[in-house]
């Protein structure tokens, strides 16, 4: 890793790479993407992974072979974070303090944990700080 920003991805941010509906969301996800890994910056978690493979299975009708293909070629790409006890914990205190979803705070609690200083998503507030770590919605 060197010392450029340390990226995280949330999974809407890896689907749309592959989700035709939105081209323009999926351009700039793939770039974000392409960039990161270029630069040796991007960090995913195992729960991005099944949720990318959940979502484009199940609302893309992806078949599951080239799904897989995807969710290798992250993990490949990507420094992963295992979920683990800690984490979970983690997440569930941030859900309490800052009132958010479960998923939502596993996320954070996972891009805490890569010491990442950004975390791209569309799901939570663009600009927010929470817990040191900076909210990006790349598509505004």
């Amino acid at each position: 890793m060197n010392d450029k920003n340390k990226v995280f991805f949330d999974s809407n941010i890896l689907v749309y790479t592959i989700d035709s509906n939105f081209p323009d969301k999926q351009v700039v996800s793939s770039k974000i993407i392409k960039d990161s890994i270029k630069n040796n910056t991007g960090f995913i978690s195992t729960q991005c992974l099944q949720e990318f493979y959940n979502v484009s299975t199940k609302k893309l009708n992806c078949s599951k072979e080239y799904a897989k293909t995807f969710v290798e070629g992250f993990s490949n790409s990507f420094e992963i974070q295992q979920i683990n006890t800690q984490l979970i914990l983690s997440a569930i205190d941030i859900s309490i303090k800052y009132q958010f979803s479960f998923w939502d705070s596993l996320i954070i609690s996972s891009a805490i944990s890569c010491d990442c200083s950004i975390l791209y998503s569309e799901d939570l507030s663009n600009g927010q700080v929470i817990e040191g770590i900076k909210i990006v919605n790349p598509f505004m």
